[in-house]
């Protein structure tokens, strides 16, 4: 191979100042990280521990799909999120291979073990990195290898030992990326975490994302890298309080082409992604609904942990945070009615070819308006598939589309809601897509709709109250645009 197609390794790189336009994405983290903390201030000590218990579960599966170490349909998934890691939940959902369970459950173990350490002040050395290795892959006792005649092989992993073999990737163009070589992991590692040491005093998020990448290139275990580079984010992100972070299937281009822009030198994409992500987390742990035990079992038990929820909501006063929410969240709502009714008359009007009289409409309404508190059950059913707690009190800034086509109509509803309870001054966008079935005849009941496809968590947007509409405008459309066109996708194979 010519050196024009190979990149060498190079030495740990400092990390440069990036943070200059990742600005306004970095201050809406903090603005949402000081709800979190406000709201981690009244929640119970249980409310706490099982939202953090679901959001490491949620990294413990998806750090394994991201290395294609196994599959996980995506409704067991969100049955071990919520339930636990047990043969029993993923037996009931449609069954996950032991093998894979295994797996899930030693990273599992090993998060812990990180959240653990992050919680008693423990930082970052050579000494954890290895103890974290071996946590990471303890249920791997081989990983993938090729002789010099290129067979593939199955070779014994060494947990919690350097490599003693050269790694590499290759790229999509076609280039050979080279890792550092076996003799100079321990130097370099040693660097690493002098250069660690050098970012304190920078913001967590990108430190995190430096660490990341700076970690990824020197490679320097057999097998496993990936994993323990995310698991190392979250012990700089857990130490700085902040929420753990997940990658997620739906991210894995989007952050391997990240991480491949780092390598030529720019941070700037994974910084961005990481502080996304971080977002999604502040936010699925933003005040979850109160949890029964709390407040002791029975009937007696969850209707005094609610109605305690009721009072502190009724008695939280109006804020600036919550009029500047409002003010963003009407503003937005007005551009998706415009957005909304252009992409929708033109989609109809390439059904038309097929159907004449394919036709488009819009509704909308916002509070106070009682007819904002429609779609309330969808927009939760969404709410919980994105993971977070909706707050509907006062309704929703909805916009609707209807296209209907052959007799069939499909529906597409874009919410802006409250997150958490209380003015907490953070605010989602989530979307939902139903197939309206015909009514036979008058005596008929109408069938439920049929739910077009379901959300994950990265088919939102979170917004602060101080967010730059502006600035935020593009990711709406992202999501819009993308998710009707899943919805148009599905609409049209049921039309035949």
């Amino acid at each position: 191979m010519s050196l024009e197609e190979r990149i060498r390794w190079t030495e740990v790189e400092p990390l440069d100042v990036v943070n200059g336009e990742l600005h306004e994405v970095l201050a809406s983290v903090d603005t949402l990280r000081e709800a979190w903390d406000q709201s981690l201030a009244q929640a119970s000590t249980g409310e706490f521990t099982e939202a953090r218990r679901r959001s490491l579960r949620r990294h413990a599966i998806e750090t394994g799909i991201i290395e294609r170490l196994y599959d996980v349909e995506w409704g067991v998934t969100e049955a071990l999120v919520a339930e636990g890691i047990t043969a029993e939940v993923a037996a009931r959902e449609g069954g996950l291979d032991d093998n894979a369970l295994t797996i899930i459950r030693s990273q599992y173990d090993a998060l812990e073990f990180l959240a653990d350490a992050a919680g008693h002040g423990r930082d970052l050395s050579l000494h954890f990195v290895r103890e974290l290795h071996q946590a990471v892959c303890r249920a791997q006792q081989t990983y993938e290898a090729r002789n010099d005649f290129g067979q593939i092989l199955q070779v014994p992993l060494d947990h919690g030992g350097w490599k003693m073999h050269p790694n590499h990737v290759r790229r999509q163009d076609g280039t050979l990326l080279e890792y550092t070589p076996p003799e100079h992991v321990q130097s370099q590692m040693e660097r690493l975490l002098t250069l660690y040491h050098e970012t304190e005093d920078e913001h967590p998020v990108t430190r995190a994302a430096w660490l990341h990448h700076r970690f990824i290139k020197i490679h320097p275990f057999e097998d496993g890298n990936g994993r323990v580079a995310r698991a190392l984010t979250l012990l700089v992100l857990l130490r700085a309080r902040y929420a753990p972070l997940v990658v997620n299937r739906t991210q894995r281009s989007t952050y391997l082409a990240a991480l491949d822009k780092a390598n030529e030198g720019d941070l700037r994409d994974l910084v961005r992604l990481f502080a996304r992500l971080e977002i999604v987390a502040l936010r699925s742990e933003l005040e979850r609904p109160a949890e029964p035990t709390a407040e002791g079992t029975g009937a007696l038990g969850v209707a005094r942990a609610y109605a305690n929820r009721l009072r502190a909501l009724q008695q939280t006063e109006l804020t600036e945070r919550s009029t500047k929410a409002e003010s963003l969240a009407g503003t937005l709502h007005k551009r998706i009615i415009a957005y909304l009714t252009d992409l929708g008359a033109g989609v109809c009007d390439q059904f038309r070819e097929a159907d004449s009289q394919a036709r488009s409409s819009i509704d909308h309404a916002a509070p106070p308006d009682e007819r904002a508190k429609y779609w309330s059950a969808q927009i939760i059913r969404t709410a919980r598939e994105v993971d977070f707690f909706t707050n509907l009190g006062k309704g929703s800034w909805w916009a609707r589309l209807h296209l209907s086509v052959l007799g069939e109509t499909l529906r597409f509803v874009v919410a802006i809601q409250r997150v958490g309870h209380g003015e907490t001054g953070v605010l989602a966008v989530t979307v939902f897509a139903e197939e309206l079935v015909a009514r036979g005849t008058e005596d008929d009941d109408r069938p439920l709709p049929t739910v077009l496809f379901n959300s994950t968590p990265s088919d939102s947007v979170t917004l602060v109250f101080g967010d730059n509409p502006d600035v935020r405008w593009v990711e709406i459309c992202e999501l819009v645009d993308g998710t009707l066109a899943a919805a148009v996708a599905s609409f049209a194979q049921r039309l035949g």
